[in-house]
């Protein structure tokens, strides 16, 4: 004959359930920004600069045929030749005044180191030791032709 045991009553007590949380929905994922790759800013060239700066400046005058030349590589005496043509005296004379007035305004302030020429003469050369600007009238700009005497200077746009 088969005998049940008699487990003991307290061992036959089922475990109390645990109350658990209706289930969560998964937490939304907020899209990840991926990050585009930095670039290196560009070295700034304070030369390239005051270059910039005394193009805008012949440009607000009406200055024409602004010509930049890079002589680094070809000559020693100066990196950059800005090279203009003024209509007349007078026009060569704010051409200048204003390359002057806007170098001025620079932080720190930079004055030519020289300024030869003058507008009666037909040619003004501002000399600021790494930019030389030569200021021309038309007659004075063809009989110099300094575009063909540094015709080996690359041209900057």
């Amino acid at each position: 004959m088969t005998t049940k045991s008699a487990a003991p009553k307290s061992a036959a007590k089922k475990p109390a359930a645990r109350k658990t949380a209706a289930p969560k929905a998964p937490a939304k994922k907020t899209a990840v920004r991926q990050a585009a790759p930095r670039k290196k800013p560009a070295p700034v060239d304070p030369q390239r600069a005051r270059v910039d700066k005394i193009r805008a400046a012949l440009d607000a005058k009406k200055g024409e045929a602004i010509a930049v030349l890079r002589i680094a590589d070809v000559s020693s005496i100066a990196d950059y030749l800005v090279l203009c043509t003024g209509l007349n005296n007078p026009h060569l004379r704010a051409l200048a005044d204003e390359v002057a007035k806007q170098l001025r305004l620079e932080t720190p302030p930079v004055a030519a180191h020289r300024r030869a020429g003058g507008p009666e003469s037909g040619w003004v050369v501002l000399d600021y030791l790494d930019v030389v600007v030569h200021l021309f009238t038309p007659q004075m700009r063809g009989y110099y032709a300094l575009e063909q005497l540094w015709k080996d200077a690359p041209v900057v746009p």
